[in-house]
C-alpha cells in the first residue's frame, strides 16, 4: 500500500499559510483572511482526499491551483519568518506533486465511468470563490463578502453531495446572489463576483451537469430460471440442488 505522506503536502502548505495570515494579515481585513482560509482549506482537502482515494487527474490539477493560490498569498502578505516557512512548504508541495509517490496514484487516462467535466468544474469553481472575493474585494462590505463566499461553499457542497436543491443552488440561487451583491463588493470585487456568477450559471445549465446530479435510471426485469436449466457451478455456489432446494 502506498503511503499518502507526499500527497498531503498541499494541505500542510495551506495550513502554514493560514497560520501566517492569522499572525500577520498585512493589509488584508479579517473577513478576507477568513474567506481565503476557508477557500484554501476546502480546495486543498478536496485535492488531497481525491488524490488518495480516487486518483483522478482533476485532483492533481486542483493541487496545482492550490499551489498557485498560495503564491498569491505570498505576494500580498508581509515577509517574515512565517512567510519563509510557508513558502518552503509550498515549494516542497510543488516538487512532491511530480514525485512517483504522488504521480503513481494518478490515473494516466480519464475514467470511462467518471462524471462529466462540467459537473466537476462547477463545484471546484465555487470552492475558489471565497479566495477570489477575499483577495479582490478590498473595499467591499464585510457582510456581502461573507454571504457571497460562504453561500458558494454551501452550493458546492449541496451539489457535490447530491442534496435536494443542490442543482437549483448552482444554477440559479448562487449566481443571483453573486450578481445581486456585486455592487456591495467594490469595483474589483464586484466585477469578479458578477463574472463568477455568470460563469457558474453558464457551466451549471449545461445538460451534463443535470445528468450528473440526476443520473438516468434504467428499469430492468428479473426472470426466474428453472433449477434444471441452471449451470451446476452456480447451483453449487448457491448451495442449491437441481430441485431448487437448499443442500
Amino acid at each position: 500500500m502506498k503511503s499518502p505522506s507526499l500527497t498531503i503536502t498541499p494541505l500542510v502548505a495551506v495550513i502554514a499559510w493560514i497560520v501566517a495570515l492569522i499572525v500577520d494579515p498585512g493589509d488584508l481585513r479579517s473577513v478576507s483572511v477568513l474567506l481565503i482560509g476557508l477557500s484554501l482549506l476546502s480546495m486543498a482537502t478536496v485535492a488531497v482526499v481525491g488524490m488518495v482515494l480516487s486518483g483522478g487527474r482533476w485532483t492533481w490539477r486542483l493541487a496545482h491551483v492550490v499551489g498557485a493560490a498560495c503564491l498569491v498569498v505570498a505576494a500580498i502578505r508581509p515577509i517574515d519568518a512565517f512567510w519563509y516557512v510557508a513558502l518552503g512548504l509550498s515549494a516542497t508541495s510543488f516538487v512532491a506533486l511530480f514525485l512517483p509517490g504522488v504521480t503513481d496514484r494518478i490515473r494516466k487516462r480519464p475514467s470511462v465511468s467518471g462524471p462529466p467535466s462540467r459537473s466537476v468544474v462547477t463545484p471546484l469553481v465555487l470552492l475558489a470563490v471565497p479566495f477570489l472575493i477575499g483577495v479582490t474585494a478590498v473595499e467591499g462590505r464585510p457582510w456581502a463578502m461573507i454571504v457571497v463566499g460562504c453561500t458558494s461553499l454551501l452550493s458546492a457542497f449541496l451539489y457535490a453531495r447530491v442534496v435536494p436543491g443542490g442543482l437549483l443552488a448552482v444554477r440559479i440561487l448562487w449566481p443571483v446572489v453573486a450578481v445581486g451583491l456585486a455592487p456591495f463588493l467594490g469595483v474589483a470585487g464586484g466585477t469578479v463576483s458578477a463574472l463568477l456568477g455568470v460563469g457558474v450559471a453558464i457551466l451549471a445549465w449545461h445538460p451534463s451537469v443535470k445528468v450528473a446530479f440526476y443520473p438516468p435510471v434504467e428499469t430492468g426485469s428479473a426472470y426466474s430460471i428453472p433449477p434444471e436449466l441452471t449451470p451446476q457451478e452456480i447451483l453449487d455456489a448457491a448451495q442449491i440442488d437441481d430441485r431448487g432446494k437448499r443442500q
